[in-house]
């Protein structure tokens, strides 16, 4: 298999090949746009410099796994010479190498082949993950900012009409409970717009995060949220998870792995060989009775030798294959159940996708144009003593909860929209 490396290009005007991680100051326009943003977060966001890193270091354990063992360099000096018939042994040097069986370095390089494999998909999993964290900050930032619009118009809608309940009741048009209604709608307002502008921050700041920015960064302004349609039906969103999810990915890859694990078990009754080399400095070797020396005698000794391993136990070797294959099995149903956990998650994330489009619907539809239809109603019944001024607030306060709900269930219609392309690993914007 060949080994997967990550690409330089994407990557060649990133900071992402500097271990030292700090903190970008790049200015933002008043109206950002999510595109900018996830470009911000690819090149800057250290979690994801992090899982590239990752990437990179398994790639180096390739060429670790695939060599042969460091030779092994052997030196004796001996501390009294070894006397000989042909003379004394003074010091001898060996050297030797290991040999794996063929095949046993090549089943490693695929093993860690298929790590690296993993570890790009991990890397392209964390790279989704921090578009669709990105992408619910963004979604939930453009509500609060279109919540809070709301709210400060209906903030001066309260005003005049709590002027419009003390004027009439100074005059006998209203009751005092009717202008305590007005004035208490009018303190709750307040306290909202506090609220949501608290909120506010508290999203800046999470994008800012993500965007590895300092937390008090100034940040632009979302554009407003427009309402596509989901143009995938459920079997196809199965389809598409089975086909690109980078968990159902990785889990298919870690099944190839542990076969190949099991592979090299197998190959753990093959012997392994070593082949080396020796020298062995003689010196001359003492006169005999008759004052001669053997033929050889201080004659330096030169030797070849070959070994080889025996797989003697096989108790421990058929463990080793056992092992492995009941590992491979587990990997197997491992992708099974995460493939099932998905189609169900898929089928809820659908489910309540479908409810905030109806809902959405229903308020842009119907609900918020009948609202506002009977405060323009009651108003004028007010202003004609036909209706009272508590009806006139009721109105008022379901035409805010409306447009507000509106709002609500178009930014979780983008956030569950995220989810399933998490779910299934690609974009969902377009079909």
């Amino acid at each position: 298999m060949a080994l997967i490396v990550p690409n330089e290009t994407a990557w060649a005007n990133s900071p992402v090949k500097t271990p030292q991680s700090k903190k970008t100051n790049h200015k933002l326009t008043p109206h950002v746009d999510l595109k900018t943003l996830i470009s911000l977060a690819f090149l800057n966001n250290p979690k994801l410099k992090a899982a590239k890193l990752r990437w990179e270091a398994v790639v180096e354990k390739h060429p670790q796994v695939t060599a042969y063992e460091d030779p092994v360099l052997q030196y004796t000096r001996f501390i009294q010479p070894v006397e000989t018939r042909i003379g004394p042994q003074k010091q001898s040097i060996a050297f030797s190498q290991k040999i794996p069986f063929p095949g046993k370095l090549s089943l490693k390089g695929d093993i860690v082949s298929r790590e690296a494999q993993k570890a790009r998909l991990n890397f392209e999993k964390e790279t989704r993950d921090l578009i669709v964290e990105l992408k619910d900050a963004y979604y939930e930032l453009a509500y609060i900012i279109q919540a809070i619009d709301i709210t400060k118009e209906n903030k001066k809608l309260v005003e005049h009409l709590a002027k419009i309940g003390t004027t009439d009741y100074s005059v006998d048009g209203t009751t005092l409970n009717d202008v305590f209604k007005a004035q208490s709608q009018l303190a709750q307002i307040s306290y909202d717009l506090i609220l949501l502008t608290e909120f506010l921050e508290v999203e800046k700041t999470r994008i800012n995060a993500i965007l590895n920015r300092r937390p008090e960064e100034p940040l632009g302004t979302p554009k407003k949220l427009p309402f596509p349609t989901l143009a995938h039906t459920i079997e196809e969103l199965y389809e598409l998870a089975t086909a690109n999810q980078q968990e159902l990915a990785i889990s298919d890859v870690e099944i190839h792995k542990r076969l190949k694990k099991l592979d090299l078990a197998k190959k753990e009754y093959l012997p392994d060989f070593s082949i080396g080399f020796n020298f062995l400095e003689m010196g001359e070797a003492v006169p005999g009775a008759n004052g001669t020396r053997p033929k050889d005698s201080g004659k330096d000794a030169y030797g070849v030798n070959v070994g080889v391993t025996i797989p003697l136990w096989f108790g421990k070797n058929r463990a080793r294959v056992a092992e492995a294959k009941l590992r491979h099995e587990e990997a197997v149903l491992l992708k099974e159940d995460l493939e099932n956990q998905t189609y169900s998650v898929i089928k809820r994330i659908y489910f309540k996708l479908q409810n905030s489009q109806r809902l959405v619907r229903l308020y842009q539809e119907s609900l918020i144009p009948q609202a506002q239809q009977s405060m323009e109603t009651a108003e004028t019944w007010y202003k004609e003593k036909k209706g009272s001024f508590s009806g006139l607030l009721e109105t008022q306060a379901v035409w805010l909860n409306f447009n507000l709900a509106y709002y609500r269930a178009l930014a979780d219609y983008h956030q569950r929209l995220a989810l399933l392309e998490k779910l299934v690993g690609v974009s969902l914007e377009a079909k």
